[in-house]
């Protein structure tokens, strides 16, 4: 465990944000067609039917084509939802063409009262955004520990296979992490995938 002040992490966040930021256009496209085709190779994904995936925003790999990819397989996509109380996500079904609407942080989310909900014990697969990664595991996200509450509030219940999805630029030597940060099992990148 490394213990760390928070502008360590706020530093590398903002340094790390902008360098995804600069992939752009059709390298940016071209990148993340080879992440989304690694991602859809793994086993892990083969045998899920239950799989949570974020929506793209702030220069994330665009996650639109692995939901279609998904949902042409017969698999269930369930979009992460913030609950304000106890600031931890839930997940609600989404099909390509069902209406969205402007959750917080102004990210799509699935209207709740058209959109089952699943708990996170029942998905096979978490995909997540992350900001940064490194050769241990460790994830830095966009700084509101959302998903490291949802990931460390499930105890001994089932979990999911958690896959970060990322391009190969986003990885550091070393992220800063606390005791509480939930590493991932898998990093997906245009380049490689990443196993622990």
């Amino acid at each position: 465990m490394m213990g760390t002040h928070p502008d360590t992490k706020s530093d590398l966040r903002r340094r790390l944000r902008a360098r995804r930021r600069r992939l752009r256009g059709r390298a940016a496209r071209r990148a993340a067609a080879l992440a989304t085709r690694r991602l859809t190779a793994l086993d892990g994904w083969q045998r899920a039917r239950h799989i949570g995936i974020y929506w793209p925003a702030d220069g994330e790999i665009d996650t639109r084509p692995l939901i279609a990819a998904a949902t042409r397989a017969g698999k269930h996509v369930y979009l992460p939802v913030i609950r304000s109380s106890p600031g931890d996500l839930a997940f609600r079904r989404h099909r390509p063409g069902d209406p969205l609407q402007r959750g917080r942080f102004g990210l799509p989310i699935p209207p709740r009262a058209r959109a089952p909900q699943r708990r996170l014990a029942g998905l096979d697969l978490l995909v997540m955004p992350l900001v940064g990664f490194d050769a241990a595991g460790h994830r830095l996200g966009m700084g509101g520990g959302f998903y490291d509450r949802t990931l460390a509030g499930r105890g001994r219940c089932r979990r999911p296979l958690r896959v970060g999805l990322a391009y190969a630029c986003q990885q550091h030597p070393a992220i800063p992490h606390d005791r509480w940060d939930q590493r991932l099992d898998r990093v997906v990148t245009d380049r490689t995938v990443h196993v622990w």
